[in-house]
C-alpha cells in the first residue's frame, strides 16, 4: 500500500508493494513468491541450481491521491516476473540475492516508483508548485518466514528524496485453487521524504497555501490479498486495503485525506 502513503502516492507500489520479496508481496501487482533456496549461506557460495522462473502478465490499481482536490489515481502496470539463484524480479522491484540462513533471506533491493509525486496541474492546490517526481530506491531488505507467517522489512535510500523503511506481516491461508493472504505493515518516511513529496517551499506560497515542513511520519495500512490458480501457469490475484496517513503528512496544506483506500487487480502467466 506504498503507492498512496508515499509520493506516496505511492500509489501501487507500494509492499506494495509494496511491494517485498517475502511472503507473496504485490510489486504492484500480482503476488509471486520465489521458491525456497536449497541450502542456506551466501548466494555466492550456495551450491544450489541455478533454475530460471519467468512469468508475464499485467496489473492495475486504484488509488485515491491524497493531495486535496487530485482524482482518483488508475495505475496499469505490466508484469514481468524472474527468479533464479542469483535475482528475484517482480514489476517494479528487483532483489538481488545475498544470502540465506535457515528461514531468514537478505537481498539488496532497487525500486522504482514510477508513480510517486505530482505535476502542478494536478489539482487546483497543487497550481504554482514544482513537479514532484517519482525516484529510483535501493537498500537492504530481510525477509524472515516460518509457519505463522512472514516478517519482511527494507530499508531504501532515493538520493534527494530522503529515506524510507517498511515492516510487513503476511499469512497465507491455501483453500484448494484459492489463497488468501492478510497483511499488515508500517512504513517510516524520513523529514526529507515527507518534505519533497508534502512540503510547501516559501517560492511555491499562496493565499490558502501556507509554506509547511515536512516532518518524518510513521503510516500503517491493513489490507487482504485474494488469488485464484486456474491452472499450474495461470493466476489472478486482487488485493484490497486502506492506509492511514500521520500527521507529519495530513498537515500539510496540500493534503486533503488521511485514510486511502487502495484496490489492485493482475493477471500472471508462469511460462515455468
Amino acid at each position: 500500500m506504498r503507492k498512496a502513503i508515499r509520493g506516496k502516492q505511492p500509489l501501487l507500489l507500494a509492499v506494495t508493494s509494496a511491494c517485498l520479496l517475502s511472503g507473496g508481496a504485490w510489486a504492484n501487482g500480482v503476488s509471486a513468491e520465489p521458491p525456497e533456496a536449497e541450502d542456506s549461506g551466501f548466494t555466492v557460495l550456495s551450491n544450489a541450481t541455478n533454475v530460471t522462473h519467468w512469468g508475464l502478465g499485467a496489473a492495475v490499481g486504484l488509488e485515491p491521491s491524497p493531495y486535496s482536490g487530485d482524482s482518483t489515481r488508475v495505475s496499469p502496470i505490466p508484469l514481468i516476473s524472474l527468479d533464479n539463484k542469483w535475482l528475484h524480479a517482480f514489476g517494479t522491484t528487483v532483489d538481488l540475492k545475498v544470502g540465506r540462513w535457515s528461514d531468514v533471506t537478505f537481498t539488496l533491493r532497487g525500486k522504482f516508483d514510477v508513480f510517486g509525486g505530482y505535476k502542478g496541474s494536478d489539482a487546483p492546490i497543487l497550481n504554482g508548485m514544482e513537479n514532484r517526481n517519482g525516484a529510483f530506491w535501493y537498500g537492504p531488505a530481510l525477509a524472515w518466514k516460518s509457519a505463522f507467517g512472514t516478517l519482511s522489512a527494507d530499508y531504501l535510500l532515493g538520493g534527494n528524496k530522503g529515506q524510507m523503511a517498511d515492516f510487513e506481516y503476511r499469512k497465507s491461508f491455501e483453500l484448494g485453487h484459492w489463497s488468501v493472504e492478510p497483511h499488515a505493515g508500517i512504513d517510516w518516511l524520513s523529514s526529507k521524504y515527507v518534505n519533497y513529496y508534502y512540503g510547501v517551499r516559501p517560492s511555491e506560497v499562496q493565499p490558502g497555501r501556507p509554506e509547511y515542513t515536512g516532518k518524518a511520519a510513521y503510516n500503517t495500512s491493513i489490507g487482504t490479498q485474494v488469488n485464484y490458480n486456474f491452472t499450474s501457469h495461470q493466476m489472478v490475484s486482487f488485493d484490497v486495503g486502506v492506509s492511514h496517513l500521520s500527521s507529519g503528512i495530513t498537515d500539510s496544506p496540500i493534503v486533503g485525506r488521511r485514510y486511502i483506500p487502495m484496490f489492485k487487480v493482475g493477471y500472471l502467466y508462469r511460462f515455468k
